[in-house]
């Protein structure tokens, strides 16, 4: 077993578990975004598994990035939820990744996607997850007052 199999299968079990804890508790703005992730998730991975090896891939994982991109900023400028502003600040660092490589100065392929996995993995699942926290404290805020 080696690192990066540990860092990916760490990824997703936390990526998916957050994701299903928006979907199952999380207000409005949450489950948006835990869609908005798994859509991505989901796109990714069938770019990276039906054209790896293909020229200008790079592209379709460019587009993907910039679509979540979009979708992140529109649901930050609709609910003014804080996390979303992170998680849109995480996929903006993400989309920004991907033109590293084209820079004159060398940057290594595993440096580039560690990059890409820590703003573009972890970092929106702990900005998703930060959304949670602070649905749930409403949630239980809100219930000490109804009883």
């Amino acid at each position: 077993m080696t690192i990066e199999f540990l860092y990916r299968t760490i990824g997703d079990v936390l990526l998916f578990s957050t994701c299903a804890w928006a979907l199952w508790r999380g207000q409005v703005p949450e489950r948006w975004g835990a869609a908005i992730l798994l859509i991505a998730v989901g796109l990714t991975d069938l770019v990276q598994t039906r054209h790896l090896y293909r020229d200008g891939a790079v592209w379709d994982f460019v587009a993907i990035d910039v679509a979540g991109l979009i979708a992140f900023i529109s649901l930050s400028l609709w609910s003014r939820r804080i996390w979303t502003l992170f998680i849109s600040a995480f996929q903006l660092n993400a989309v920004i990744s991907h033109f590293v490589g084209r820079l004159p100065i060398h940057v290594d392929t595993y440096t580039l996607i560690t990059a890409l996995s820590l703003w573009g993995g972890y970092g929106l699942t702990f900005a998703l997850m930060a959304g949670m926290w602070q649905a749930e404290r409403k949630r239980r805020a809100h219930a000490g007052f109804a009883s």
